[in-house]
């Protein structure tokens, strides 16, 4: 039986290979724009990254550190005390600047809270009686005062409405918060920082 051994050859003409290119470079096109979307989106909608100016959070934040926060929890209105939240203090009384604000969430909505002989105190709602906010976050020996301009508005006591949060910096002494500035309505609450970023020897959670 003969055997033949001649081969068939493939010839691909300029335009097929025209084509080819050009049908790669739309794919590699259309994966980096997908990218850059999902990267917006996410910037937009899930996290974004925050710097923290000033020594209002010593000693869990200093001035340089950039955190990251997170803005899912600002779609449902899901908090809890202990947050570190980034706060909008445009147009309230006693704050005149354009960044935001960085703090922790101390008081909850439907709560009392007093403040008295340098502590915070809670009185949840519903409850009968108030008890001593543990707060390990803080320094050794700092303590907790409304200074005269609060007192006049009454801010060492306050019943906060369903959608109301008191919030303090981590050092109390320098912070301008809701003892100044009275109590953040859910609106105002930007993120939840979550992320030490850097300085990368303090990289972690929060």
């Amino acid at each position: 039986m003969k055997r033949n051994d001649k081969s068939e050859s493939i010839e691909v003409r300029p335009e097929d290979r025209k084509t080819e290119i050009i049908s790669a470079s739309l794919d590699w096109f259309i994966a980096i724009a997908i990218g850059i979307l999902a990267g917006v989106m996410l910037v937009i909608f899930v996290v974004q990254k925050d710097n923290v100016y000033g020594d209002s959070m010593v000693p869990t934040l200093k001035s340089g550190y950039v955190v990251m926060t997170e803005k899912i929890s600002t779609y449902i209105d899901s908090y809890h005390r202990g947050d570190i939240v980034i706060l909008n203090g445009s147009g309230m009384d006693g704050y005149n600047h354009e960044e935001y604000l960085i703090k922790r969430i101390v008081g909850l909505p439907g709560e009392t809270l007093r403040i008295a002989d340098g502590r915070v105190y809670i009185r949840e709602a519903g409850a009968a009686d108030f008890y001593v906010l543990d707060e390990p976050y803080l320094e050794q020996g700092v303590e907790t005062y409304v200074m005269s301009y609060g007192l006049d508005k009454g801010y060492d006591e306050v019943t906060l409405g369903d959608n109301e949060y008191f919030c303090m910096g981590d050092n109390r002494p320098v912070s301008n918060d809701s003892r100044n500035l009275g109590p953040f309505t859910a609106d105002r609450i930007k993120g939840i920082a979550f992320l030490v970023i850097y300085p990368f020897n303090s990289f972690g959670s929060i």
